[in-house]
Parts: structure tokens; sequence; C-alpha cells
């Protein structure tokens, strides 16, 4: 029974059907056409190739805007296409579209989306080309089968044409395609582009080139083809060269390569956003970032930086999450607890502030795991961060227990300028938490030789409670000490000492696989918001420290941020460095030293006069 058979007696069932969507499509075998319709299809199809804008909205019947019809004009005639989306231009969507006509002109076409994440790409299909199903006759009637599931994202035409979802990772290899549309591709790896996605693409044969008089007619091939789409990133990224190529080949009068950008304003000229909601959107995020997600500058070029992206190594997948002060609180144990290792260290930093509205006005909480290394010190593992806005000290005080006791930590290190002698203040007294019934002990300062014995005796006098866990390293920053924190944290990120956690994208797909709270309550925003949290406050973190420029003054490391930017995260991170790199790593690298005193007396020239 041929192919054509199969169809028909599949959809025999639905012909009498009143729904649109379950009604058989009407077809015709080849051979029951005459010269004259055959000609009437293949040039609507030549057409409709050269247009697929007019076939989109022509017979799919979807509705597309002007810069729509730009980008699949673009698409259509590209080899090479890279496009920079803002955030909300309709990225997702558009890939969809230009999907499902690949797939519908070209019978038997393989396109794959690939994504840094499986569930990334699959959104493509689980979300926008099912609502589209959905939505507009025509496309129901291509599709065969939609499969959508936690492992198999892939779409299956009548015509054999197919579109799968990949992440870009060795485990694709093996994968083939026709076209390969690589979706927010500034986070591939280059390795993985080169050596796993590239391989993916082979020519597609039409049967007609299967024919004796068109043997040899290597012209007519079609050869394998990539787009790349993404947001705007860093410019030390990969993306960025990839790029600057793409439009010098543009420039060069090359009509196959094509390279198109577009910021926030178009969304708001077609109503896909209001100022409103790009303003709420973005309040509370850094300069960079929102010149990256909404204007399209790509960040991070500055021959001043001090930092550099490279330098953060964010490997970590598994962050630490405090407790949530709601019914699931457990008053026995942290169910986001970490085990500790063998000697480690726990450190809860803290950058202070109490005015909303101002420069730096973020109140940030860091927790760092410290696992020993023999002779290097330790290594420092950012697992958590959190920030307010405009808090006052009582709640700040409040908030910095509960971290420091459900994170377990051994020490806490608290800026005191300005607004952090108050938290303090607080801090060293006994405070009750009503949400989770308990009370939490005074915090006093430490009797570390590292701090200043006139500023201990000054804080201990200040001290409200009685018997406090001496814990607290103060810092009062001075021009001179903020250039020696700078250094030593350049230093500590050079050496490789710490780790952080992975992007809150590539968190996703880690939080969907092995936390099944994320995923039975996937769809609630506050669960989310409290899953994802620490991964984007990372991100903040890491484009802080690289946006931060560098100048001498009387000798000593400035660092400025740029206007309307922070440096909060940065200042609690470098803080806690700070402390570790002071305190803590010359005690475990002087333990490990095989030198005894003997042995550094004779290493040293005594020259007598």
């Amino acid at each position: 029974m041929s192919s054509y058979d199969n169809y028909k007696n599949n959809n025999n069932s639905g012909k009498n059907k009143q729904s649109i969507f379950e009604k058989p499509k009407d077809m015709q075998l080849s051979k029951e056409l005459d010269n004259e319709k055959k000609e009437r299809y293949k040039r609507w199809i030549t057409f409709f190739r050269l247009n697929p804008h007019i076939f989109i909205e022509y017979y799919l019947g979807i509705r597309l805007f002007p810069y729509q019809k730009l980008v699949i004009w673009m698409l259509q005639r590209s080899n090479l296409f890279y496009w920079v989306a803002a955030r909300a231009s309709a990225k997702s969507f558009m890939i969809a579209i230009w999907a499902l006509t690949l797939a519908v002109l070209y019978p038997g076409n393989k396109v794959i989306i690939a994504s840094r994440t499986l569930k990334q790409a699959g959104i493509i299909i689980s979300e926008k080309i099912k609502a589209l199903q959905k939505d507009y006759p025509n496309v129901a009637r291509e599709i065969e089968k939609l499969t959508d599931n936690s492992n198999i994202y892939e779409v299956t035409l009548h015509n054999g044409s197919t579109i799968k979802a990949v992440v870009s990772s060795e485990n694709s290899r093996g994968s083939r395609c026709n076209y390969l549309i690589l979706d927010e591709s500034r986070l591939v790896p280059k390795e993985i582009l080169d050596s796993v996605l590239r391989p993916f693409l082979f020519s597609r044969t039409p049967p007609y080139l299967l024919m004796p008089k068109y043997a040899g007619r290597e012209e007519l091939r079609e050869e394998g083809i990539i787009s790349y789409i993404t947001s705007a990133g860093w410019k030390f990224e990969t993306w960025y060269i990839q790029v600057k190529q793409t439009i010098k080949r543009m420039l060069s009068g090359d009509t196959t390569a094509n390279f198109l950008a577009l910021d926030y304003l178009i969304t708001l000229y077609h109503n896909i956003k209001t100022e409103e909601m790009i303003k709420n959107e973005s309040s509370d995020m850094a300069a960079q970032t929102r010149e990256m997600e909404y204007f399209n500058l790509p960040q991070g070029g500055s021959g001043k930086s001090y930092f550099k992206l490279k330098m953060f190594n964010r490997n970590i997948q598994r962050p630490f999450y405090p407790q949530r002060n709601d019914d699931s609180y457990n008053p026995k144990k942290n169910p986001f607890s970490i085990e500790k290792t063998s000697g480690e260290i726990r450190v809860v930093s803290v950058d202070v502030a109490t005015r909303a509205g101002k420069a730096n006005d973020n109140t940030v909480i860091s927790c760092a795991r410290l696992i020993p290394m023999v002779g290097r010190g330790y290594k420092r593992q950012l697992v958590y961060l959190e920030s307010h806005k405009g808090a006052n000290t009582i709640f700040q005080a409040k908030r910095i227990k509960e971290v420091f006791f459900d994170f377990e930590s051994d020490h806490l290190v608290l800026d005191l300028k300005n607004a952090g002698i108050g938290v303090f203040d607080s801090l060293s007294e006994v405070t009750s938490n009503e949400e989770r019934g308990i009370e939490y002990p005074p915090l006093g300062v430490t009797d570390n030789e590292f701090v200043d014995f006139s500023l201990r005796e000054e804080l201990s006098k200040r001290a409200l409670g009685v018997d406090p866990l001496d814990v607290i390293f103060p810092i009062s920053a001075t021009q001179g000490l903020n250039s020696a924190i700078a250094v030593a944290f350049r230093s500590s990120l050079q050496k490789k000492l710490w780790e952080f956690l992975i992007d809150d994208i590539e968190a996703e797909e880690f939080l969907i696989m092995n936390n099944k709270n994320f995923v039975f309550d996937f769809e609630n925003s506050d669960t989310r918001a409290f899953y994802l949290n620490p991964y984007v406050q990372t991100n903040l973190l890491v484009a802080e420290s690289v946006n931060l420029d560098m100048k001498l003054v009387s000798g000593n490391i400035k660092l400025e941020e740029k206007e309307n930017a922070y440096k909060d995260r940065y200042t609690s991170v470098s803080y806690l460095n700070w402390i570790v790199s002071s305190v803590f790593d010359p005690e475990i690298i002087k333990e490990s030293d095989p030198q005894n005193d003997f042995d550094i007396l004779k290493s040293v020239t005594v020259v007598l006069n």
C-alpha cells in the first residue's frame, strides 16, 4: 500500500467532522494532474518560495508586522543570517514560523532548532508551533504529529518534513538536518558549534534531481544552511566575532550574508509592549544588562575594565537556598542545606544600603563555601546571592540572621559604612522571628587579631545583647583598603580560586531535571523566581564586575561603575574574598608549608659591614 493510500485511510474517519482542524486535507496524485495544473502548481510553489512572507500570510493565514516580513525576506535570501533581537521582539515566534515555512514549502526537509538547553529549544515546538497548530487551520492540516515531552520535541508533517529541537551539547552528535536554526547562539560554545552542530548539515536532494536529465547539475543542489538568532551579549564572547564577520561579508557585497538588529522600540511601535511595561521590567536591572537586553548594545569592551569575563568560572549547578517563610519551613533542618565537607568554612558577607532610588542602593547578602586546598589556600564557591532595596536596619538584621543560620555559616563579613553601623546594632541584640517562631542570638565582633583592637573595643561597647556569638568581621573601607580589596579579588580570580553558579538559562534545564518542586510548580512565578534567583543574581554580579573601569588615584586603584550602574554585588563578594585572602588563606598555606624555621633561616643571606 502506498504512503498516499495510508494517508487517505488515516483521514477517512475525519471526513465528516465539522471541525476544520479534524477534516482531512484534499490531495491529488501527480498522475491525476494535467499539464496545465502542474504548471500552475509549479508557478505557485516557485512564487511562494521566492516570497515566503506572502506564503505565511496567504496560505498559513498568519499576519506579520512589517519588521517580521523583513526578517523572513532576509532569511529567505541568506546562506548566512545573523539576527540580534531585543527582548520581546517575538524571536521565538519568528523561529517557529520560519521552521514551519521551510518544512511545508520543501517536502522532506529536516529542520533542527538548537539551543543551549533542550527546554529552551523545545519551547519553540511545545509553545509556539503548538499554538499555531491550534489557531491556524492550514498549519494544523500540514502537521501529522507533534511530540513535546521532557525528552523529545519534534513535529512531523504529512509531506515528510520534520522539525526537531536538540540541545547544543555532545549528546546531540549524530543528528542530521538540511536547515539549522541556532537559538540564543551567543550561549553556544564555539567548540560545540564547530564539532557538533555544523556537522549536522547535509544537502537536500529533491526527487527530480535523481532524474537522468538533471545529472551533473551541481548548481541545483540545496546546500545546508545555518541561521543564527540571539540577544546581545558580551563583546568577549564568540558571537560578537561572528557578527562582525557577517557584517563584513554583507558590506563587501555578498548578498547571501545578512545581519539584522532591532531594539526595544520595535516592540513599542507595534504595541507588543508598552513604555510602562518596559520601565517595570528594567527598573531593577543593572545598566549594562538593560543595554544588552533592550538596546541591543554589546557590553564589556572597555580597555579600562579591571575584570574580564573569562575570569569568572561558572560551573556550579546546585545553589544553596535559605528556607522560605511559609508552610514549607522546617524548624529541624533546612531542606535546601548543603552538607559540609571536611575542613570547610562558611562565610556570609553583606554590603549594606537603606535608601532606595539612589546609586548603589542594594543591600546584598552573599554566601560562600570555603574548601581547603593544600598549599593553595581555600577554594571559594559562591553558592547564593540575594539583594534588597531600601530596607530598614531591623528588617536587614533579621534577614541576615535567617540566611546566616540557614547556611550554617561560621563567619559574617559586614560593611560598616553609612547604614552598616545601624545594622550592626540590630545584629548585636536578640532577634525575634515570629514567622518561624524562633529567636536568634546576638552576634558580636570576632576576636581575630586581623580586626583592629580599637575597632573591636568600640563595637563591643555598642553591643546590645549578652554573650553574643563573636563571628562578625567588620570592614570600614578607605580608599587604600578598597584598592587592596580590588587587587586581592582580581588575583584570586586569576588563580582560579573562585567558582560561580551557572547562568539562569542553563540553570532552568538543570532544575527541570533535578528539582521536582520546580517542575511541579513551574507555572508559578514566585516559585520560578525563588529557584532561579541565585543564578540571576550571579549574572548581575558578573555584569557589575566586568563593567567596572579602573583608574589610579594617588597611587591607589579606584573602580568606577558606569552611570546608573551598580557595584553592590561586587562589593559584597570582594569584601568576603578580602577576609578569606587575609585571614584564612595564610593559615592553611602556613600549615602545609614544608619549610621549618631552620630552612627559612638558611635561605636568608645576611650581609655584615
